[in-house]
Parts: structure tokens; sequence; C-alpha cells
């Protein structure tokens, strides 16, 4: 059975597509089947992950417009540059649906959850939504589909914390309202900078407030081969396997496999 994780924060910039892209690529090395779902309209991760000049006939955009009933996910898998890592991509023409889902709830929040659930948990080991900075409709889509909640934090940004404590308010009512296999995972720390004041009062204020297993142990240094890569329409493990992001990755794959299995 596999697992199915929204990578969720209200804030932008605190490593919600970095974690997506990379932690899928690590997940693959370890000879894992992973899916990733871009329900993020910017489509960073569509683009990261899959090859250049991929022509996308069908995406997350058909899925949330059709009036008709889509019975297969045929044809909205794509593979991707990373081994054992597939794709359901998304167009920015998907943002203009977030009328239509808000006229139709709660029925359209349900819509992703009805064709990808089964698909995903019974065809993939892992299964990685990445969300729009923010805590509406799409992101809600993903939380109705969802069993794990992996909310990264920027150690750097005292406004990520604010977006964590949304997140985790909004996690709650999804699994009241509607979907009761979701759980809040962990809180993934990205840009650690122990050189900082900043860095190391966030990371001790959150291992402060929250407890031991709700914080990944493995945390994401800074590391300027993040933004090459990411310049260059790559995960951190295609332009540089050696570098210290790259050998964090590994250790959050190796961590996350432990705590869910798989």
């Amino acid at each position: 059975m596999g697992h199915i994780i929204s990578v969720v924060n209200n804030k932008g910039g605190v490593g919600k597509t970095l974690t997506t892209c990379n932690l899928a690529d690590a997940l693959g090395k370890k000879k894992k089947k992973v899916l990733v779902v871009d329900i993020d309209s910017q489509c960073n991760t569509s683009l990261i992950l899959l090859p250049k000049n991929t022509q996308i006939r069908k995406s997350l955009f058909e899925i949330i417009e059709s009036n008709s009933k889509i019975n297969s996910l045929n044809g909205f898998i794509y593979a991707t540059k990373c081994n054992n890592v597939f794709v359901l991509p998304n167009i920015t023409d998907t943002a203009n649906l977030e009328p239509y889902l808000i006229t139709n709830a709660p029925e359209s929040f349900f819509k992703l959850r009805s064709l990808l659930r089964d698909y995903a948990i019974n065809n993939y080991d892992f299964t990685i939504i990445d969300c729009p900075p923010n805590m509406g409709s799409f992101v809600l889509c993903a939380l109705y589909a969802s069993d794990f909640v992996i909310v990264p934090v920027k150690a750097g940004s005292a406004f990520s914390v604010e977006g964590l404590i949304r997140a985790t308010k909004l996690i709650e009512e999804v699994k009241t309202k509607g979907n009761s296999d979701l759980n809040f995972l962990r809180i993934l720390i990205n840009s650690v900078d122990n050189r900082t004041a900043i860095s190391k009062a966030i990371t001790s204020q959150l291992h402060n407030i929250f407890d031991e297993n709700q914080v990944f142990e493995t945390q994401i240094p800074v590391n300027t081969a993040f933004e090459k890569a990411e310049s260059m329409g790559e995960t951190i493990f295609q332009n540089d396997g050696t570098a210290s992001g790259a050998r964090a990755f590994r250790a959050l794959a190796i961590e996350l496999i432990s705590i869910v299995g798989g």
C-alpha cells in the first residue's frame, strides 16, 4: 500500500517545490516508485521534472474542469527525468478554475480524491502533492486526497512559522470534515544556516513548541547548489549529487521510509 503526502504551507518561498522534487528524486533513487502531483498552477514542479519540450495533452486542469466523469488516469501520467519518478502535471490555466471549485463545493473538493487515491495507493510507493502557497481550494483538494502532510518551514523566516500554524489548523479541520485518514506527519526545517541568529532561534522555537515526533530529524541546509539546480530546471541530484543539499535529501528519504514504511 502506498502513501499520499501533501506538501503544504500558507507562505511562499519556504521550499515546497524544492522539497517535492528533491524528495521524490531521492525516494526514486531508493528504488521507490513515486508519483508527483503538481497542484500549484505556477507549474514549477512540472517544469523541473518533465523533459524539455514535453507536450502536455492531459493535466490536472482536465481533471478539475471536466464535467464528465473521468474513469482512468491513463494519459495523465508522464515519465520524468528522474528514475522511478512520474508526474501528473499542471498548466497555468488551472488557476482560473478556483471559482468553479468554490461554487461547486464541497463535492468539487473530492474530485481529485475520487480519481487519484485508489490508483496512487495501488500503483506507487509514494505520491507527493506539491501545493500552492495558500490555504485555498486547491490545497483542500490535495488534503482530501492525502494520508499525510509535510509542512516545510524556512529557518530564516518567522513568517513561514505563521504559515505552519495555519496549516496545522486546516489539517485538523479537513480530518474532521471529510478525510479521517489525514495526519500531520512532520515539519521539515529548510534553509538552515547555523551561522545566523535567526536560523538558530527559529529552529529552537520549533523544537520547543512541537514534540520530537512532529519535526523531521533531518534538516535541509542553505546550499547554493539548490539555486543553481533550480535555474537549470533540475533537481539537486541531477545538478550536483555530492552537494550538502543532496546528502540531506538522501537522509530525508531514509527517515521518511523509516517513519511510514514502504
